[in-house]
């Protein structure tokens, strides 16, 4: 069986499984085994990945460099839709589940080594790290994201009990971030904020060209849709498929 094929077949599988009701549940699609010795540190870069950007590249990229032995591409099958959040995406989405996990795959296999590919049931990243630590027992866990993530993970607004969930998630991991260019001093404001004390001493700065962490999957959609050029923010393996 084609390789395709064979990622077609199981991601079809890991998918009907993670839609059932139940806890929150982790499905490594790449590499298709984790055998001894089992990766020491994990990293976990979330996101709707619609489509994966030179963002999320440059996020895992520097996930790799932080320590982790691997990093994993996690899309949810229940991604929270950013249109609730002001000033949200109200358009549908670009891809489907089969070809964002092409994408997915395609972006780990162009990078030397550490990357994989995972699908997640829930959309919480506290959630998809209590189905990591779950996955890999004994790991150390850190989940990667742009600064605009951060803003929204200390948000109330996202949530019915912000301490529960976010005490749960940084005794879980650590919380990597790249600032964003502009939302440097709106992150060190908010993590500087009395409020979100208690949790200061889990986030860690990612390197990351602010430029290049800026570049958003919006972005590239809404370009795509009207009909320019986004071949300086997707990844080149990724760009042959949005093309087919």
């Amino acid at each position: 069986m084609p390789p395709g094929e064979g990622l077609a077949s199981r991601a079809a599988a890991a998918l009907a499984e993670l839609r059932r009701p139940g806890p929150p549940r982790l499905e490594v699609l790449l590499p298709g085994e984790i055998g001894p010795p089992d990766p020491a540190v994990v990293g976990l870069l979330s996101g709707s990945f619609d489509p994966p950007t030179i963002a999320h590249r440059a996020l895992a990229r520097g996930l790799v460099q932080m320590g982790c032995e691997l990093v994993l591409l996690v899309w949810s099958v229940r991604t929270l839709p950013k249109e609730r959040a002001p000033g949200g995406d109200p358009s549908p989405p670009l891809l489907d589940a089969a070809v964002r996990i092409d994408c997915l795959a395609a972006l780990a296999g162009s990078c030397s080594g550490g990357l994989g590919v995972a699908l997640s049931s829930h959309g919480l990243i506290a959630e998809q790290a209590e189905a990591a630590a779950r996955r890999f027992p004994g790991a150390r866990l850190v989940v990667g994201m742009g600064s605009d993530k951060v803003l929204q993970l200390l948000d109330p607004r996202w949530y019915e009990d912000r301490t529960a969930a976010l005490d749960h998630l940084t005794a879980l991991a650590t919380v990597a971030y790249a600032a964003r260019a502009g939302e440097e001093e709106m992150v060190r404001k908010a993590l500087a904020d009395p409020a979100n004390a208690r949790w200061r001493h889990a986030f860690a700065s990612l390197h990351c060209d602010p430029a290049v962490a800026a570049v958003s999957s919006r972005e590239v959609r809404s370009r795509l849709r009207a009909g320019e050029d986004v071949s300086a923010l997707v990844p080149p393996e990724v760009l042959q498929l949005l093309q087919c």
